[in-house]
């Protein structure tokens, strides 16, 4: 693979276990048409703060220089479409 030109981590912590969990995609220049779409159509500005729900996932997503926290709740739409490919790549099942 060449150098990531963008590199994308989900990180999940909280729960009834305080479990953390990880995941972290490294995207070179060939796959990168088809992850900045992903990237681009997250709210990053908006106010994402807690829902005020106990025992619930909290999730860190990080693009390059982005940074978002948010709530379980909030985890839907193009953050959940995000964070879903972080996984699959991560995984190995893209």
């Amino acid at each position: 693979m060449n150098e990531p030109v963008l590199v994308v981590t989900v990180v999940r912590t909280g729960g009834l276990a305080g479990l953390r969990r990880e995941w972290r995609a490294e995207v070179d220049e060939t796959d990168a048409p088809s992850w900045w779409p992903l990237v681009e159509a997250c709210p990053w500005d908006a106010d994402l703060d807690a829902d005020g729900v106990p025992d619930r996932f909290v999730y860190d997503v990080r693009a390059n220089e982005r940074e978002a926290r948010l709530p379980e709740s909030r985890l839907q739409g193009p953050w959940s479409e995000l964070a879903d490919a972080v996984r699959r790549r991560a995984e190995g099942e893209a």
